[in-house]
């Protein structure tokens, strides 16, 4: 029997632990069961399919150390069984930060429970100050629309 997540909160706290853990069974359990699934590594190619996913976090887990994650600057949007997901990924190795990653999780409803549907990983730019940070102040003001024309 697969786990059934009660939110996209409880499925990304199982996939990141999943992955510490190098537990792809855990992990597959966080994926959604339908073959229409998408994950991108970064600097890496596309990857779709459930089968080839999981190959891909088996080969990452055979050949790298194990690593922790510090999930920040999350920002998250649900509607109608879709939930997605924008984190800062700070990974750690041995307790030393290596990168910072930006990444999109999706996840859906699946037979009474939250699963992902894509997890799309790409290296954080260099930030040169504060500034570089948007806080989506500017999403607070609503344009007024532009006039009709008859």
């Amino acid at each position: 029997m697969t786990e059934k997540f009660k939110t996209p909160e409880e499925a990304e706290i199982a996939f990141y632990e999943a992955i510490e853990q190098a537990d792809i069974k855990a992990l597959g359990s966080v994926w959604s069961l339908d073959d229409n699934i998408v994950c991108i590594h970064p600097g890496a190619n596309r990857i779709e399919g459930r089968e080839q996913v999981l190959d891909s976090f088996s080969d990452m887990f055979a050949s790298s150390p194990t690593i922790g994650f510090s999930i920040s600057d999350a920002l998250q949007t649900e509607s109608d069984g879709l939930a997605i997901h924008l984190v800062r990924e700070e990974i750690e190795l041995d307790g030393q930060l290596v990168s910072v990653m930006v990444s999109t999780n999706i996840y859906h409803m699946e037979d009474g429970g939250w699963r992902m549907l894509l997890h799309h990983s790409s290296h954080e730019p260099e930030a040169n100050s504060e500034e570089d940070y948007d806080d989506y102040d500017d999403f607070d003001e609503v344009p007024e629309p532009p006039p009709v024309l008859h």
